[in-house]
Formats: C-alpha cells, sequence, structure tokens
C-alpha cells in the first residue's frame, strides 16, 4: 500500500466511508435487551418454571408480556424500528440484522443461565439466526423506507402493521388465562399503528413544500 495514500487516507476533511459512519450501538444495546427480555418474561411470568411462587399461577401481566416479545412480529418490527430511526438504508439493514442475531444469542444464553435449558441448543440458535438474516435486511429496508417524505414511504411502512395481523391472527398466545385480549391488543395496536402512518402520510402531502 502507498504510505502517501494511507497518510493522505486520515487527514482531516478526508471523507469518511458509510460502513465508518454506521452507528452500531443502539440497535445491538436494543437486540440484546430484547432477547433478555424475551428469557425473563418467560421464566418469570410463567405458571410453571423454576421462578413460580405459586404451581399453577403466573404473573399476569408477565405472561401478556411473554406472549408479545415471543412472537415473530415482535422481532421483526425490531428491526423494522431499527431502520426507521436509522432512516439509511445501508445502515439499517446492518444494524438492524446484527441487532436481530444479538437478540437470538442473549435469549438463549438468558435461558441458560435462568435454569430454562440445560445447555445451548446451537441447532436453534443457528436456526433463528439464520431466519434473522434474512428478516432483518428486508424488515429495515422497510423502516428505513417509510421514514422518507413521500407520499409512498406508507407502502413500505404498512408492512409492519401487516406482519402484526398476521402474525397476531395466526400464532396467537396458547395461554387461555390471557386470550383473546391478548391477541386483541396486537390487532388494536396494528390499527393504531396503521392509522398513525396515514395521518403521517396525509400531514407531509399538507404541508407546504420548501423551495429546492
Amino acid at each position: 500500500m502507498d504510505s502517501n495514500a494511507a497518510i493522505g487516507a486520515d487527514l482531516p476533511g478526508k471523507p469518511t466511508t458509510g460502513a465508518s459512519r454506521v452507528n452500531w450501538a443502539p440497535a445491538l444495546v436494543a437486540g440484546i435487551a430484547l432477547g433478555v427480555a424475551n428469557s425473563l418474561s418467560n421464566a418469570l411470568g410463567s405458571a410453571y418454571g423454576p421462578f413460580t411462587a405459586t404451581p399453577g399461577q403466573g404473573v399476569r401481566w408477565l405472561e401478556y408480556l411473554s406472549s408479545w416479545l415471543g412472537t415473530p412480529w415482535a422481532w421483526a418490527l425490531f428491526a423494522f424500528g431499527v431502520g426507521w430511526f436509522s432512516r439509511r438504508l445501508r445502515a439499517a439493514t446492518l444494524t438492524a440484522t446484527a441487532g436481530l442475531l444479538l437478540a437470538v444469542l442473549a435469549y438463549y444464553l438468558s435461558d441458560a443461565i435462568l435454569g430454562l435449558n440445560e445447555q445451548l441448543s446451537l441447532i436453534e440458535i443457528q436456526f433463528w439466526s439464520l431466519i434473522s438474516l434474512f428478516v432483518g435486511p428486508v424488515m429495515a429496508a422497510l423502516g428505513a423506507l417509510a421514514r422518507r417524505p413521500r407520499a409512498w414511504s406508507l407502502l413500505p411502512g404498512l408492512g409492519a402493521p401487516a406482519v402484526m395481523v398476521y402474525f397476531g391472527l395466526t400464532r396467537p398466545s396458547g395461554n387461555p388465562l390471557i386470550q383473546p385480549w391478548a391477541q386483541w391488543a396486537v390487532l388494536v395496536a396494528a390499527a393504531l399503528l396503521t392509522l398513525a402512518l396515514l395521518a403521517r402520510t396525509v400531514r407531509l402531502q399538507l404541508s407546504p413544500r420548501r423551495p429546492g
């Protein structure tokens, strides 16, 4: 490598690459929090878990939280949210995917530490990691595109409530004590998110356009 070129690359004012401007920390921390929160809500809220005070009686609000965090739509919305707040397409896909991968690892590590599993299931970790490699970029891209101030941004934005409705209807919680309320809460949340996205689109269209 040319030494002059190497020195020039470090000079102030030299444009940096897109990768060097990627802010990894928020998505990675949030991913770890998602995985651990999912595991903890399962362990502490379960009516038959290792931390159950009264067998057969779980912690109701944790059972609700567990039913939501443990569904595919919650993890898909994590990637969508990373894309929304990142705004930049490339950074969103990278950080959301990395965050999901860490969430998977954090979930199974937390399960092992809490004694929910006797040992790490490498097959399950690999399986969900492969899914994360697909879901992460797709949902993050939808989130980043949905944030753009254009009328068409509503279309990728509707991907988020669509995922919530689909999994809310096809993958409801099996706990009869929180059904149908847990399912209805997801559907109502999806409807509210849709209305919020519609309102944002209308506001953007009615707001005066800046010259240039």
